[in-house]
């Protein structure tokens, strides 16, 4: 976009000055021709790049607002589950941990914990949810934020 209007204003002050400073040359008037046309169309670029542009912005920001929106929900959704499932306050540290991925010896680490206790808490997690294991905790809270998404066939 910058380039295209340096381009353009190149351009124009080449026309503008051919057509104030050389009009003792006729025969160039093909030439001022083909400038003008280069300046019209450099502008219509232009301003059919900055519309894009403009387009681009808009939806960029929207998307952004969506994925918020889903995170909050996600966010959510889990909290919710954990109520129901009621988890005490650790528990609910290590399971946030849990799906964002961390080893139990990281999240014992986190926590400044031994690495037994994560297990156990984790264990505890795993049985008040009705699952076997970080997986299917994982797989549980997924399904419970697409239960409304249809899937086209």
């Amino acid at each position: 976009m910058i380039l295209s209007t340096v381009c353009t204003l190149f351009f124009a002050m080449d026309v503008f000055g051919d057509i104030v400073f050389d009009r003792e040359f006729p025969d160039e008037k093909t030439h001022h021709i083909l400038e003008l046309i280069v300046v019209i169309l450099s502008i219509v670029a232009f301003v059919f790049h900055f519309r894009e542009l403009k387009r681009f912005f808009k939806h960029h920001h929207k998307m952004e607002d969506q994925v918020r929106v889903a995170s909050g929900e996600f966010s959510e959704v889990i909290n919710g589950l954990f109520v129901e499932w009621k988890l005490s306050p650790a528990e609910m540290d290590v399971a946030i941990f849990l799906v964002k991925g961390l080893s139990f010896s990281e999240i014992a680490e986190a926590r400044n914990a031994k690495e037994g206790t994560v297990k156990a808490q984790s264990n505890a997690i795993y049985r008040k949810a009705g699952v076997k294991g970080r997986h299917e905790l994982l797989a549980l809270f997924f399904d419970e934020l697409l239960s409304d998404v249809s899937i086209a066939s």
